[in-house]
């Protein structure tokens, strides 16, 4: 059996039978928010199911489907928003672990493409989930990044990015037919002295929707970055059950 199944796809047959052998979930959470004039609204989504599709084959796990809302509040009023409050966010991973460990899950990685989702995903492990719940719960966004960051020929907005080389590249390697190279267009805009600091958020200060400058994407770098952090979340992932004693790298 492999080590790695895709549980939107299988039958309660497999599923049970996988779950016996490797109680280990994925789950890959997204957003669904507003990526400037080139990319869909649904990026997040797809680039964290598909970090997490390749951290599972270089590792173990149930990979779940994705969660495609996500705590997007810094999007709110923006059009093609759908957002999560930051407790309900929280209250949705709670409830996440407790079904995944009614039936038999011991460990769950959480697998993010939207940088604001860990915030409430740790406080919902550290005061909703851990001593309350049996299950362990590991999330991370991004693996892998500085080396990105290194690595992309754009100059980046600080202190986020979004839209820009790195998503757009990634993008192109996942879905190359929902990106409009045509329109990307590269923008930073100003950073105000109490951003992050005050209510001011990205959708206070954005202007095309774009941080940084998509133009040099290819999907050759986008295969290469998802490898990245696939390589390095697999590393993680493998090193956090191995802490707590419940997988060793062998079929059980």
């Amino acid at each position: 059996m492999s080590s790695w199944l895709d549980a939107g796809k299988a039958r309660l047959p497999e599923i049970r039978a996988f779950a016996k052998r490797f109680p280990f979930a994925i789950l890959p959470v997204g957003s669904t928010e507003q990526h400037g004039p080139h990319l869909p609204l649904n990026t997040d989504t797809l680039i964290a199911e598909r970090i997490a599709m390749e951290t599972a084959k270089r590792s173990v796990g149930l990979v779940l489907p994705a969660m495609p809302v996500g705590y997007a509040w810094v999007w709110r009023d923006i059009p093609g928003t759908v957002t999560l409050r930051f407790d309900s966010y929280m209250q949705f991973i709670r409830d996440v672990a407790e079904s995944l460990e009614r039936w038999g899950v011991k460990a769950v990685f959480i697998i993010s493409g939207h940088g604001s989702n860990p915030q409430p995903i740790k406080h919902a492990v550290r005061e909703l989930i851990h001593e309350k719940l049996g299950i362990k719960v590991l999330f991370d966004v991004y693996a892998g990044l500085d080396q990105m960051l290194a690595e992309a020929d754009s100059k980046r907005w600080q202190p986020e990015i979004h839209a820009e080389e790195i998503e757009t590249s990634m993008m192109l390697a996942i879905a190359p037919d929902l990106v409009r190279m045509d329109l990307a267009e590269a923008d930073y805009p100003p950073l105000p002295a109490d951003y992050a600091k005050s209510e001011l958020s990205m959708g206070h200060i954005m202007r095309s929707g774009v941080f940084g400058d998509p133009r040099p994407a290819t999907a050759e770098k986008g295969r290469r970055w998802i490898d990245i952090a696939a390589d390095k979340s697999a590393a993680l992932w493998l090193a956090y059950l191995a802490r707590h004693g419940l997988y060793d790298g062998a079929e059980s």
